[in-house]
């Protein structure tokens, strides 16, 4: 998936500094420019950006920009997207013309520190044009009149002048002003007027930094800016930094944080990355998605929260409901206990459902006897849900004939099971004793572990269980109880009730 800063997609990276990336990027009109992101998270951050829009607004008013030139001061998207100007290069200048044209240019960036290396200038038919400029150069007043003084000089108004021819009458102007400096040397405020050094003003209110500027003389000029998680009215850069020595007269800019109240956009009907992106170009975050179902098909945005045109502050989270597609049938299950396999199969498809896991328990019940099912009957389901059931299986008890019998001889079982084999009671039976011989089929269990058995027997001695163990399923168990009079006799296979049948007393 290509990255994207904001609304553009990066087509290749050029360059990446402490908090500046520049990159060829595509808008979404498709039109293709040069990205200049900002990661403003700190003062230096904030004032190189502020300063390469400063020096933007200035050109734009020469004219020399490219249009669609768009700059961004939202919170957490500052940016300027510089379409690409395709044009003949202006330099080397031919003619008056181009000459004086991009003097006005660099005498127009003087006061911001960008000389001519920092630009790219292109020759169009309406004239100059600046095709890029490197946001990150300053160089001092000195060295921008050196780099660039052909071209200033070219220009009526600049600060270099070629030195005319002396006149005749030049000695005696020369020594008129100089009687005039005589006659003010006492004024030397005038003549050499103070300098101040700049104040820290970032975190203050406009009237308290007004009142520290009072006495300098400066020219206080206020733009603004919008932090939604700063306090209002808090000065959040300024220009010329702190720590600069400046004499009245001299601009101050000071950025006044003023958070942009604005209003949330329409976002139903859009797919949810068309909708995340134009919350993102409107200073707001795209918040966490929900889903619900809906006739809308899957993936469109139903609602916001806070909903449309409702008044928010910029950079504050707006959350979106989005559509999973249409809800899934319902139907209801049938009880299905008692009936055979069979017939449970066919009403689950009459139901629209479908027949899942069939678990076999051994019971007296006919083999495949419906004797449980999950779901229990009467709950409503998703149409196609599975449904498990349990039917009853073959199991066979071999009761004793009437009368004594003597112990069978021991067997192996097929597989040893997991705990001690059944009591054999002893040889020779008590007065009113008789020994019942045990010999039941285990079931065949799927999940391949031990089945816990568990026999209990009641007689004229009592309740008793004789047999507490482990057997591996598929397997017969087999032993032998002692018993008086009648008893009875139950089975219990993992806690469950497998068989009970009774033993007369001859």
């Amino acid at each position: 998936m290509p990255e994207r800063l904001g609304p553009y997609e990066v087509l290749q990276s050029e360059r990446r500094d402490d908090y500046l990336s520049v990159a060829r990027a595509a808008s979404p009109a498709g039109e293709q420019g040069r990205l200049y992101w900002f990661d403003v998270k700190n003062p230096e951050a904030r004032a190189a950006f502020f300063r390469f829009r400063k020096a933007l607004k200035a050109l734009s008013g020469l004219g020399v920009l490219p249009e669609g030139l768009e700059i961004s001061a939202k919170p957490r998207r500052y940016y300027v997207f510089w379409p690409l100007f395709e044009a003949p290069s202006a330099l080397p200048a031919k003619g008056r013309k181009v000459m004086r044209e991009v003097g006005a240019v660099l005498e127009t960036l003087r006061p911001l520190g960008y000389a001519l290396p920092d630009l790219d200038l292109r020759l169009g038919e309406e004239g100059v044009r600046v095709a890029a400029l490197d946001p990150l150069a300053e160089h001092d007043e000195l060295e921008v009149e050196r780099l660039g003084g052909r071209f200033l000089k070219a220009r009526p108004s600049g600060r270099v002048r070629r030195p005319r021819e002396v006149q005749a009458w030049a000695p005696g102007l020369i020594l008129l002003v100089l009687g005039i400096w005589l006659l003010a040397a006492g004024s030397a405020r005038y003549l050499n007027p103070p300098e101040f050094i700049v104040p820290e003003l970032t975190g203050k209110d406009p009237r308290s930094a007004l009142e520290e500027v009072r006495d300098m003389g400066l020219k206080v000029v206020f733009t603004l800016a919008s932090e939604p998680e700063q306090p209002r009215d808090l000065i959040l850069e300024q220009n010329p930094p702190p720590g600069t020595r400046v004499k009245p007269g001299r601009s101050l800019e000071l950025v006044l944080n003023r958070p942009k109240d604005g209003s949330v956009p329409r976002l139903e009907g859009l797919p949810l990355p068309q909708a995340q992106r134009t919350l993102e170009e409107a200073g707001y975050l795209p918040g966490p998605a929900a889903s619900g179902y809906s006739e809308v098909p899957e993936g469109i945005v139903l609602a916001s929260a806070p909903p449309a045109q409702a008044p928010l502050p910029q950079g504050e989270p707006v959350r979106l409901l989005t559509s999973s597609g249409s809800a899934p049938r319902k139907t209801v299950l049938p009880d299905l206990t008692g009936l055979t396999l069979e017939e449970a199969r066919y009403l689950l498809s009459v139901a629209e459902l479908r027949l899942g896991e069939v678990q076999t328990l051994p019971a007296p019940q006919p083999e495949g006897t419906v004797l449980a099912q999950s779901p229990p009957g009467g709950v409503e389901l998703d149409v196609g849900s599975p449904v498990v059931l349990t039917v009853a299986g073959n199991a066979e008890v071999l009761l004793p004939e009437q009368g004594f019998m003597p112990p069978p001889a021991p067997e192996t079982l097929p597989e040893e099971p997991a705990g001690p084999s059944p009591t054999v009671p002893p040889a020779d039976p008590a007065p009113g004793e008789r020994i019942v011989p045990i010999r039941v089929p285990l079931p065949t269990q799927g999940t391949g572990k031990p089945v816990h058995v568990r026999l209990v027997v009641s007689d004229e001695n009592g309740e008793r269980t004789p047999i507490d163990t482990f057997a591996q399923g598929g397997s017969t168990l087999e032993g032998s109880v002692r018993v008086k009079g009648d008893a009875k006799f139950q089975l219990f296979l993992d806690g469950f009730p497998y068989q009970q049948w009774t033993s007369r007393a001859p």
